[in-house]
């Protein structure tokens, strides 16, 4: 069909009575957006470096993952929060950004508005309204942050999103690597400064600015927003993988890379805050905002219904898992051959690497099914369990 202009249009709505095709106002494929601004914030930390990438390129936000923007329009992940909360009775949290050995000279401090220097720095966006330096907050990595009086003052005030707390828009189609052009800060004379948070402007255009040169990955990504997702649920709080293998014993398991895939994080059951099947979904902001961007159930008690972004619509345990464990299908060692996939969670099924889990729900849990039936404890459902959740946003 050709439209007024003599261009081919694809949308077959027919014609008018004058003859002309209806204007179609689609902007891109369906439920498939790319935004004005699809680049990552600058001081977004890293989640992994994405092994298969040829430059190990670090990824902030990963495939799926709940995201919304900051101030300035950059994406980040859902559920981050800044500024004053309530008082530590009431449940009010710190929010900390913390920066690893892969953010030093590449990402920016989103409290200080310079270049990460040095492993171990953070950035706190929250504080509860009571707040005090000498506040002490373990992140699930387990480094421990002692609270500034600096730290505090920003903290209370900071502004960088724009609403308090980054609302979803949508769910990453994939992994996205941190932003490596041009960065203009409150330093530059074209972008303006702030106390109360980082102000920038992304220049992909002029390379004196860019962290490396003669090299740029794609950084930018589309959204989804309706779909359904198969999450990894990884238990009550980002670090209860943790507890139960501790508790019950298990040798040698340590929770680390696997909380960097998207999950689920949230309590079985009934009441505030617990979730079953129907249950609405909100991005998670546990962890002191550490499990931004992933999924959690909905609290009335801390979340507005404007914060639903969609419901459970199933709960799967995968174990028993049948005859899958003798089906050799797959090998924790890396591929080798002329095809490396950048996200080998999409390619590999369940075998005797992962005792006929789902590679995905494998790597979240960092093995831990592999590990309890190794050393025959307590399989328990946090380590094989899906949580399908319908979005709509």
């Amino acid at each position: 069909m050709i439209d007024v202009n003599g261009q081919y249009y694809g949308q077959l709505f027919g014609q008018d009575r004058i003859g002309q095709t209806t204007p179609d106002l689609e902007s891109s494929e369906w439920l498939r957006p790319w935004l004005p601004v699809a680049y990552p914030a600058p001081y977004l930390p890293t989640l992994r470096q994405d092994q298969g990438h040829p430059k190990l390129a670090s990824i902030v936000i990963g495939a799926h993952q709940l995201v919304g923007q900051d101030k300035n329009g950059g994406l980040v992940p859902a559920g981050l929060f800044c500024g004053t909360q309530a008082t530590k009775a009431l449940g009010g949290q710190y929010c900390v950004i913390a920066y690893s050995p892969a953010d030093v000279k590449f990402a920016f401090n989103a409290q200080s508005g310079a270049r990460v220097t040095a492993a171990g720095q953070y950035a706190v966006l929250a504080a509860p309204s009571d707040g005090e330096a000498g506040d002490q907050v373990t992140l699930p990595s387990g480094q421990v942050i002692t609270i500034q009086a600096g730290d505090l003052a920003f903290a209370l005030a900071c502004d960088l999103f724009s609403t308090g707390k980054v609302r979803p828009i949508g769910c990453a189609v994939r992994n996205v690597y941190q932003y490596i052009g041009g960065v203009l800060t409150g330093t530059n004379a074209s972008a303006t400064s702030s106390v109360t948070g980082i102000n920038y402007i992304l220049d992909g255009v002029v390379p004196i600015n860019f962290v490396v040169m003669n090299y740029m990955h794609e950084m930018g990504t589309a959204i989804q927003t309706q779909f359904a997702l198969k999450l990894p649920w990884i238990g009550a709080t980002p670090t209860t993988l943790t507890t139960l293998t501790s508790g019950d014993g298990i040798a040698g398991y340590v929770q680390g890379i696997g909380r960097s895939f998207t999950h689920f994080t949230g309590a079985n059951g009934a009441g505030n805050g617990n979730f079953s099947f129907g249950s609405p979904v909100v991005a998670s902001s546990a962890g002191n905002g550490t499990d931004a961007g992933n999924f959690a159930p909905y609290n009335p008690t801390i979340h507005t219904p404007g914060d639903i972004i969609g419901r459970v619509i199933g709960i799967q345990n995968l174990n028993p898992v049948g005859f899958l464990n003798r089906v050799r299908t797959q090998f924790d060692r890396p591929m080798v051959g002329p095809m490396v996939d950048p996200n080998p969670m999409a390619i590999r099924m369940g075998g005797s690497a992962t005792r006929g889990l789902p590679y995905h729900v494998h790597v979240t849990t960092d093995g831990a099914f592999v590990f309890a039936v190794d050393q025959q404890k307590t399989l328990r459902p946090e380590y094989t369990t899906h949580i399908i959740v319908r979005v709509n946003l």
